[in-house]
């Protein structure tokens, strides 16, 4: 079934044929776009200068994306969450290149029984998870949630490596720690700051980590702005590949020389702007079908779970014909595969509008980079902060890192104060990932209690508690499980 909705017209040239947007064959696009320089990811880093160790991992076979996702998949009962923590200026953040007492490259969290009372069984269950936490408030929420993982008993090895090889903002991913990342099941991070901004572009950017899921679900006890919040609860998908992201820009004069016969719409050329900055936005057939067949993997489990089924494709394609066209009549025709499935398409600012407004209608939500990295702070914000708002990222293989939404918030740096949900709730997706599906939903259930008996929460959910005291309850409740 396809429906068509927002505020304009779909793609111009593209003709409506039972439903599905039908045009020439159209290849790749890459769209120029003005825009203020933004960041661009490092490239690849120096070897490092420190000694690699010796990593062991005990690992099974790589999950592949179809492990991950599908509804038949070991991927099973995946939680959904969304959060209230600021993205805040990391520029003053505190410097967390290495864990607190952290001894080589062992693990730093002991799993609560020794190997030697792990029975055979239980040991082929052992999966290998490398921490990383950022910098700021994510060295806290990523050590409370490990402590979480390793107290309860969880059949996990917990390794810290060094994240940088150094505090300076291009101090590369040491060998030894991108070696571990490789070889885990699944990597948590926690949150990136100046001195470890190598380390999610190595996660992302070099590891081709394409599609982001974003979970927004209300608890009750959350300290959600709406009046009505219950019930919240969908998934922004996020091509985390293309658009304008990966920082292919520069000085205007170098484009206006480079392309003289670009003209836009009205027929206009380069030379009529005065000294600026330019960016390149790509879209390729390639990222928009695996990114859409991603999130029709997600829609399909999430409807076997009770939801609607229904795949929400986000762009601007009444004005950015090209690119985003390609974008919706790719998403288009690939849910159109789908018979359980529906489709519907908004443009951005309608979608924006309605993710505030009308929370409850979505389902699973897909856009293109920029759109949904915006599109998903607003879904986290909805349910009761970044605080609350998880993260899974997924590349080819079942290779994928973990990671909160939020920034690392270096006014409440070092003050015990940070909501660890949202990487709690990050662990629940890496659980369910690594095929702890049991362990991932009692783990959801543990922090879904602590939010309903409103006792322990931070001072962002209009609790009082310290970061430690909010995780010490949430190990408590998954243990009187």
């Amino acid at each position: 079934m396809i429906t068509t909705a927002g505020n304009g017209p779909g793609p111009a040239g593209f003709e409506s044929v039972a439903g599905i947007w039908s045009a020439p064959p159209v290849g790749d696009v890459v769209a120029m776009e003005s825009a203020v320089p933004l960041a661009q990811p490092p490239s690849k880093p120096a070897p490092s200068a420190i000694a690699p160790s010796a990593w062991q991992s005990e690992r099974g076979p790589a999950p592949t994306i179809r492990d991950i996702l599908c509804p038949t998949s070991r991927l099973a009962e995946k939680s959904r969450a969304g959060g209230r923590l600021e993205r805040r200026n990391v520029d003053t953040a505190p410097v967390a290149t290495e864990w607190p007492q952290r001894s080589g490259g062992a693990a730093r969290y002991p799993t609560a029984r020794s190997r030697s009372m792990i029975g055979p069984e239980e040991a082929s269950r052992m999966k290998t998870v490398v921490a990383l936490p950022g910098q700021g408030i994510g060295v806290e929420v990523v050590d409370a949630t490990c402590e979480i993982l390793a107290a309860a008993g969880m059949p996990l090895k917990i390794l810290t490596p060094p994240q940088t090889t150094g505090s300076a903002p291009d101090a590369p991913v040491p060998d030894e720690t991108k070696r571990a990342c490789r070889e885990a099941d699944a990597v948590l991070f926690g949150a990136a700051g100046p001195a470890t901004t190598a380390v999610v572009a190595w996660l992302r950017w070099e590891m081709e980590a394409w599609g982001g899921v974003r979970p927004s679900k209300f608890y009750t006890g959350m300290r959600s702005p709406l009046t009505d919040p219950e019930g919240i609860d969908f998934v922004v998908i996020r091509e985390n590949s293309e658009g304008l992201y990966p920082g292919r820009e520069g000085d205007l004069a170098d484009a206006k020389r480079a392309l003289p016969n670009l003209r836009d719409r009205f027929g206009r050329g380069l030379d009529r702007y005065g000294e600026g900055a330019y960016a390149v936005k790509v879209v390729t057939r390639r990222g928009a079908e695996r990114i859409a067949r991603l999130a029709c993997q997600v829609a399909r489990r999430r409807k076997a779970e009770g939801h609607p089924g229904k795949v929400t494709c986000v762009t601007k394609s009444n004005v950015l014909r090209e690119s985003d066209g390609l974008f919706h009549l790719v998403v288009e025709r690939v849910v159109a595969e789908q018979a359980d499935l529906t489709f519907e398409h908004f443009h951005v600012d309608d979608a924006a509008r309605r993710l505030i407004r009308f929370p409850k209608t979505m389902d699973v939500v897909v856009s293109m980079n920029q759109y949904a990295d915006i599109l998903s702070d607003i879904a986290g914000e909805v349910a009761g902060g970044l605080g609350v708002a998880p993260s899974a990222n997924f590349g080819d293989e079942g290779w994928a890192y973990f990671e909160s939404v939020h920034g690392s918030a270096p006014d409440i740096a070092g003050k015990g104060i940070a909501n660890p949900t949202a990487t709690i709730l990050s662990a629940v997706l890496l659980l369910d990932h690594v095929g702890l599906a049991g362990e991932a939903k009692r783990l959801e259930t543990a922090l879904a209690r602590v939010y309903r008996d409103g006792k322990t929460l931070t001072p962002d959910q209009g609790g009082a508690a310290s970061t430690k005291q909010m995780s010490a309850a949430v190990l408590a409740a998954y243990r009187n499980q």
